[in-house]
């Protein structure tokens, strides 16, 4: 009878010290949880910084995006402002050159200039016209250009004015000068001016209208140099083309009415 009174003391001590162990253990994590938070964030702290760094690359990335596309929108916009604006001179420049002569028996029509001979002696333009035939005179917004040489489809060669095969009758407007204007392949010479015939360097000449072939009052010619030649009646003479067809984007032709 003793020895069960003292077993059952001894479990019920057993179960206090159990009890009493399980709850000091608790105590001890929780303290050791407590202690260790401030542990717990500052490892922790690398990781959001990760985050936020990630996070932060990620908007930055979409914002270049939208910054890209802003600029590719500007640009575009940009290139047909200016596309629209060059459009709009040249339109202007064409209606200038269809309406720069008033001269009856001729018709004149725009062409566009595709391509430029780099061979200075032969001074060769490409344009695009569907009226052009060969020797149609070719003109720019200052003055002549030259003559339809070929043709093919809706393609034509123009022969300019400093080719060597090319002479124009060019006159001085308000005199009775007679004179031909001849090209080297680098400039113009003025053949027949005579001696005693006055002419100062930027005077102009124009076409004559001689011959029938170039329309009259074309502006042809800017004078360079004049100089007397001893024991001749005639003076030499040399110019520049009025015209600058190396950057003009159109240019027109006029053809004669009953030209085919």
């Amino acid at each position: 009878m003793r020895h069960r009174l003292l077993l059952r003391r001894g479990v019920f001590v057993a179960i206090v010290l159990v009890a009493l162990f399980s709850l000091d253990a608790m105590n001890i994590g929780q303290r050791f949880l407590l202690a260790s938070g401030p542990v717990f964030s500052w490892v922790q702290r690398p990781v959001l910084w990760v985050d936020e760094l990630a996070l932060w690359l990620q908007e930055r990335a979409a914002l270049q995006e939208k910054v890209i596309a802003m600029e590719i929108r500007l640009g575009k916009q940009t290139a047909l402002f200016q596309q629209t604006q060059s459009l709009h001179e040249e339109n202007i420049r064409l209606r200038r050159l269809l309406n720069v002569q008033d001269i009856e028996g001729y018709e004149w029509h725009g062409a566009s200039v595709l391509g430029r001979s780099p061979d200075q002696k032969s001074q060769r333009i490409i344009i695009q016209s569907l009226q052009a035939v060969v020797d149609n005179v070719v003109i720019s917004s200052e003055g002549l250009v030259g003559l339809i040489d070929a043709r093919q489809g809706e393609y034509a060669v123009v022969r300019t004015v400093l080719d060597a095969s090319i002479a124009v009758p060019v006159t001085m407007q308000g005199s009775d000068l007679a004179a031909l204007a001849r090209g080297d392949g680098k400039q113009l010479l003025l053949d027949f001016i005579p001696a005693v015939f006055t002419l100062s360097v930027g005077d102009i000449l124009f076409t004559s209208g001689a011959g029938g072939l170039y329309p009259p009052g074309i502006p042809v010619a800017r004078v360079v140099r004049t100089k007397a030649i001893q024991g001749s009646p005639f003076a030499h003479v040399e110019a520049v083309p009025v015209a600058h067809w190396q950057r003009d984007h159109w240019l027109a032709v006029a053809a004669t009415k009953n030209s085919d």
